[in-house]
């Protein structure tokens, strides 16, 4: 219990100078830190090894020679998964084109008229609709990059979403959760999502800040013994006593290592497990807390040495956690991305990149909600509450499958990525279970959110290696990483402050990316056929007509009057089809063809199959058609689609 106590405390105190108070510390004080975590450290292994309870390495057993997978998944030999920091989807993502950014075509309205961007804040001077409000706004100059949020906690964040209104953001949380970046302020990140697949509907698992998000990453919950005990904050002072995944790994016969150097941030959630503290200095030990150090990562990738699962934990002023700075954390995204992409293995692997939460920055769409029989109690204000999903945080997935600047806009969270590792490793051949299950899912995120399996493209892999501009590497000092205090210490350049009195609405850039899996509301759409040609309206808009595609500069271009949105109606996979030039025609059916019209109860499916999609009526099971540029309908799902996600 002391040794709990002692860690709790220093954990807290790492984390205030790591965190708030980053500004003021001068790189002497890193080193003093550096030197008083590794004494501790050598403490906490001699109480270790003079404590009588300790926990042997879980026996492997021999994994089945032809598992069952999911076809294609047999391709992947090597999955990295490298999680970063407090950043929104927004706050990276929000103005860039072909995502559901702020140009979302299904943005929730409130009851007071105004659509999600309009944050209600009682500080603002600018009025609409009776409400003062506040609007997302570009955090600029030469300091915008270490400009901090909002709070990243439990309860402040649980304030912003209000009940799953999403509406009280600046005052629940903060005003400074508004800000956001954009392509010109971390270009390699766009660049990244331009070449590869990024996850526009992508979820932290719990409405809380790291630590909770980061235990169900390694292990499909954030609550389990001892007690029951749920996980809300980043206290460390009850190690955590369920199941890791890395663990079920073992047991399968997977090869794994978790990569990290001795600066953590203390960010291994394997670190905050009973297991994995009390388990024998070791082989098994080593893969899962030992400080292997990243390097070690890059070795591997050259040479094609890479276990078959690998976890990278960055160090604390790359993180890109505020204030510290999203160019440091490019950089360093760039080093593992150049590692994989140039290794000896990079025909066979994939890396997924995400977030661990939002860090007190808005996000617009309204996440998932648990049903109410998953709440637990809120140890903070009392009652009950959801634990998740709370709101949006990025993931890009960078593979030979995922090439083509694709958006993938399945429901999807930090449990999801556990999900295709189950799908991945296989299911036993014989029994048809899970050879590595992640059991502590909970039955709703389960149901909810995706295996990001669709994500892939198998049958068409793209290996050549895109180029990519160099990211400058960050500032060291005294051998330590320092790019944070340079930005700060630049105190001639102010930081954005909500800008009232002179708000404007955001924009967004013009593009399209293909969607990979299922189709989903939050943007507008385009149908192109396998031969290249385009749905649109009349120019009447009474009847529906073909086009050959345009292009602009090689890239796809839209007339208004070819994009469409969705409705949702009935279940999540059936949508009305509202075209955006008129919003007052859908598209229906009448008898045995087509109606365009008044939005009534037609009801569209889009069936994915080997990367393309069929369009169908749900109520009479007949096909959208394309047949010697004629739209009708038929009993036969002839036509494949490639659907685009369009921003103007």
């Amino acid at each position: 219990m002391v040794q709990w106590l002692f860690d709790d405390i220093l954990y807290k105190y790492k984390k205030l100078l790591f965190g708030i108070y980053r500004p003021l510390i001068i790189p002497i004080t890193f080193t003093l830190m550096l030197n008083m975590l590794s004494i501790t450290t050598a403490i906490t292994l001699l109480v270790m090894a003079t404590s009588s309870i300790v926990e042997a390495a879980p026996a492997t057993v021999k994994r089945a020679t032809n598992p069952t997978r999911i076809a294609g998944l047999e391709k992947i030999k090597h999955v990295v998964y490298f999680m970063q920091e407090n950043r929104s989807f927004d706050n990276y993502y929000g103005t860039m084109s072909g995502v559901r950014g702020f140009a979302d075509p299904n943005i929730g309205i409130q009851d007071n008229g105004l659509n999600l961007l309009y944050q209600p804040c009682s500080a603002s001077s600018d009025v609409k609709n009776g409400t003062k409000y506040l609007l997302p706004y570009h955090l600029e100059g030469k300091r915008a990059g270490c400009t901090v949020g909002g709070s990243n906690g439990w309860t402040a964040n649980h304030k912003a979403l209000n009940n799953g209104k999403n509406n009280n953001w600046p005052d629940g949380n903060s005003p400074n959760s508004m800000g956001y970046l954009n392509r010109s302020q971390i270009p390699f990140l766009y660049n990244l999502a331009d070449e590869f697949t990024i996850a526009d509907m992508y979820f932290q698992s719990v409405t809380g800040p790291t630590n909770p998000n980061r235990v169900v990453w390694m292990s499909g919950t954030n609550q389990g013994p001892p007690n029951q005990y749920v996980l809300e904050d980043n206290t460390e002072s009850i190690p955590l006593e369920w199941t890791t995944y890395p663990q079920m790994l073992t047991l399968s016969n997977t090869t794994w290592q978790l990569y990290q150097d001795k600066d953590n941030f203390d960010d291994n959630p394997l670190a905050w497990f009973k297991y994995w503290k009390n388990l024998p200095d070791g082989a098994e030990k080593t893969k899962g807390v030992g400080f292997l150090g990243l390097q070690a990562f890059y070795d591997a990738a050259a040479n094609g040495t890479l276990p078959e699962f690998s976890i990278i934990v960055g160090p604390t002023e790359l993180s890109e956690h505020p204030n510290n700075t999203p160019l440091a954390g490019s950089w360093l995204q760039q080093q593992v991305v150049n590692a994989v992409m140039n290794g000896k293995s990079w025909k066979d692997t994939a890396l997924f990149i995400n977030y661990d939460e939002s860090g007190g920055f808005y996000d617009h769409v309204v996440p998932p909600q648990a049903p109410s029989n998953e709440w637990v109690t809120d140890k903070f204000v009392g009652g009950k509450t959801p634990i998740g999903f709370g709101p949006r945080v990025p993931m890009l997935i960078v593979s030979p499958w995922t090439r083509g600047g694709n958006v993938f806009s399945e429901v999807s969270d930090h449990t999801s990525t556990l999900k295709f590792m189950e799908e991945w490793v296989g299911k036993d051949s014989k029994t048809g279970k899970y050879l590595a299950p992640a059991d502590n899912i909970s039955v709703w995120a389960r149901k909810t959110s995706s295996n990001l399996v669709n994500a892939f493209d198998f049958a068409n892999p793209d290996y050549s290696i895109p180029k990519f501009e160099a990211v400058p590497k960050p500032a060291q000092v005294l051998g330590k990483w320092a790019p944070t205090e340079m930005c700060e210490a630049i105190i001639t350049a102010p930081k954005t402050s909500p800008p009232y009195g002179k708000q404007v609405y955001p924009t967004v850039e013009a593009g399209a990316r293909l969607i990979r899996g299922a189709v989903t509301e939050g943007r507008k759409l385009a149908f192109q056929t396998a031969d290249g040609m385009v749905l649109q309206l009349s120019t009447d808009t009474k009847k529906m007509q073909v086009q050959k595609l345009q292009k602009r500069a090689g890239k796809p271009n839209f007339t208004k009057n070819s994009l469409f949105k969705l409705v949702k109606t009935g279940d999540d996979k059936q949508y009305k089809v509202q075209s955006v030039s008129n919003p007052s025609v859908c598209l229906n059916i009448w008898g045995s063809g087509l109606d365009l019209g008044e939005c009534k109860g037609t009801a569209w499916y889009f069936e994915l199959h080997d990367g393309h999609y069929h369009i169908r009526d749900v109520g009479t099971d007949s096909y959208l058609t394309v047949k010697s540029s004629n739209v009708s309908l038929t009993g036969g799902h002839e036509t494949h689609y490639k659907v685009y996600s369009v921003t103007e």
